[in-house]
Order: structure tokens, then C-alpha cells, then sequence
């Protein structure tokens, strides 16, 4: 046991590499980083998800079928196409 002991109060007395100063800091970064991209990542999902729920229920809701107007909206009597027969 006392050479295990002498041996951890050699490591302990070694310089630490400068390395290992800022790997804290890298670390946290790189947690939040993926916790960000977790949270888009899932966002981006229920707005995908959502989009196919709406269109899936827009394509049961029945429809009506399309009709054109028996006359445009405004159109004057004296408008180019009405005189000329068209």
C-alpha cells in the first residue's frame, strides 16, 4: 500500500499538461451546443409533423367543386370585351 501511495504523491507532484486547463470550458460548450441542437432538432420535427396532420385533414375535409362567376367582379357594361361581343 505505501508504494501505491508514493506513487499517486509522485503523480500528484507532476506539472499538469496546459492542455487540460481549458477542457472545462470546451466540455460545457459542447454540452450545450448538443442541447441546442436537440431542442432545434425537435422543433423542426413538430412543425413537420404538424404540417403533414394539416394536410392530411385538408385532404378528407370534402371540397367545393370550383365555379367561375357568371361575371367578373366590377366589369362595366361599356369594359372593351362587352362591346365588341365577346
Amino acid at each position: 500500500m505505501n508504494d501505491l501511495d508514493q506513487l499517486l504523491g509522485q503523480v500528484r507532484a507532476m506539472p499538469t499538461d496546459t492542455r487540460l486547463e481549458g477542457l472545462d470550458d470546451a466540455v460545457m460548450q459542447g454540452v450545450a451546443r448538443r442541447r441546442e441542437q436537440g431542442a432545434a432538432r425537435r422543433s423542426l420535427m413538430l412543425a413537420g409533423l404538424l404540417a403533414i396532420g394539416i394536410g392530411w385533414a385538408g385532404s378528407i375535409v370534402p371540397g367545393a367543386p370550383a365555379q367561375a362567376a357568371p361575371a367578373p367582379i366590377g366589369m362595366s357594361d361599356y369594359a372593351p370585351s362587352r362591346l365588341l361581343g365577346q
